[in-house]
């Protein structure tokens, strides 16, 4: 007791003379915290937790399958597996937890903390259960998402077609979108899956060329929404979230491919589509402020075949009308759809202001044009900008 006693006083003296101390000097209380913090950064300055090396950091995870359909009643476990940063495989996890995406999830599947799923009532069309599977692996997490359509019943002996059907084709251009609808029936008996939903996947190295369904997460108890949404399938969170959509963003051929758990059985199909530019561009020349511009870029890429559009965006009023001449005009043909302002084929002449003309370039090359202006008043006046019409 003494010494809880002695204990007391001597912080209440310590706390009467600080007091003392701030009447007799009033900015002490302000330099104090001020001087502790230089003390602080002229010391130690500590020690960085060393990082983990790569081949021991989880770097992505997968679960296995991305897709499943399920009759009610059904049941099946879900495979979680991962790479660390080094590319090995990660096979054993800290611990997996599996998270309904949608409170109302927990309607129509039940997940338990296994993995396994059953099927407890038929989903809505084109509105799948969604389930976030989360691994923990030395400090580090990484996600996934699998994609659930329950059905009120099995359809026996189906297959899974994600092929194009004419006039559709496996072309598809640069900046465009395409719902691929997946056909999932028994061709006997003609019954089918309704409203199939995919998200689909892309062979080694393709998904910097072509963006797919990209997963969006919610948070849980314990992670940001930011910690997992990692880059997924080529997507980095700014296009498609619709599933069984993909876009084309770069040159080239890519392999997509549907991978789908139906009723118990796993079915694969791919296509491999060919990405080339756009089959309709334009340029345009018009005024920012006291400045002549060309809108969009000089230089454009477009499809054998393919038509542009000439605009003079500049208002009547100011008088000006504009010339398009070309390298190589013999090989410059009329549009589609074709127009009769500037000409109807090779150089546009005289094109007034706020008309367009179309020049359709069938012949791979580089086409280089010229444009120059007719009238205005200043400052709009001795226009002449170049520019170059790729076609590949």
């Amino acid at each position: 007791m003494t010494s809880i006693r002695n204990t007391r006083r001597i912080a209440m003296i310590m706390m009467n003379n600080s007091r003392r101390m701030q009447r007799h000097t009033p900015y002490l209380g302000l330099l104090v915290p001020t001087l502790l913090t230089i003390g602080a950064c002229g010391g130690d300055a500590g020690v960085a937790p060393a990082p983990n090396a790569p081949e021991a950091t989880l770097g992505v995870l997968h679960v296995s399958p991305l897709n499943a359909i399920m009759a009610v009643g059904d049941t099946l476990t879900l495979h979680v597996t991962g790479q660390t940063l080094s590319g090995a495989a990660v096979t054993s996890f800290d611990s997996v937890r599996y998270v309904y995406q949608n409170p109302t999830d927990s309607l129509h599947i039940h997940v338990s903390p296994s993995g396994t799923v059953t099927a407890v009532s038929p989903t809505g069309n084109n509105s799948p259960a969604l389930i976030e599977v989360i691994g923990f692996k030395n400090g580090l997490a990484r996600a996934d998402q699998a994609i659930v359509q329950v059905t009120a019943s099995a359809i026996a002996g189906v297959t899974l077609s994600i092929q194009p059907v004419a006039p559709d084709s496996a072309v598809l251009a640069l900046g465009d979108s395409k719902r691929i609808v997946p056909v999932i029936r028994n061709s006997g008996t003609g019954q089918r899956v309704t409203a199939p939903t995919i998200r689909y996947q892309f062979g080694t190295g393709d998904s910097a060329k072509m963006y797919c369904y990209q997963p969006r997460f919610v948070a849980t108890a314990t992670l940001t929404a930011k910690q997992l949404n990692l880059s997924a399938c080529g997507g980095n969170g700014i296009v498609n979230q619709q599933f069984n959509t993909i876009r084309a963003q770069a040159k080239g051929s890519v392999w997509v491919i549907a991978a789908v758990s139906v009723y118990g059985m796993m079915l694969r199909d791919s296509v491999q589509y060919r990405l080339i530019y756009q089959a309709r561009k334009q340029i345009v020349l018009s005024t920012v402020g006291l400045d002549a511009t060309v809108e969009y870029a000089t230089t454009i890429y477009l499809a054998p075949g393919g038509t542009v559009f000439f605009i003079n965006g500049f208002a009547p009023d100011l008088g000006i009308s504009l010339n398009w001449t070309f390298d190589n005009p013999a090989t410059v043909t009329a549009g589609n759809p074709p127009m009769s302002d500037g000409g109807t084929s090779g150089n546009i002449m005289s094109l007034p202001g706020y008309l367009t003309a179309t020049r359709r370039f069938t012949t791979p090359g580089t086409y280089s044009w010229t444009a120059t202006q007719n009238g205005g008043v200043a400052p709009f006046t001795g226009l002449n900008i170049t520019g170059q019409i790729i076609v590949e």
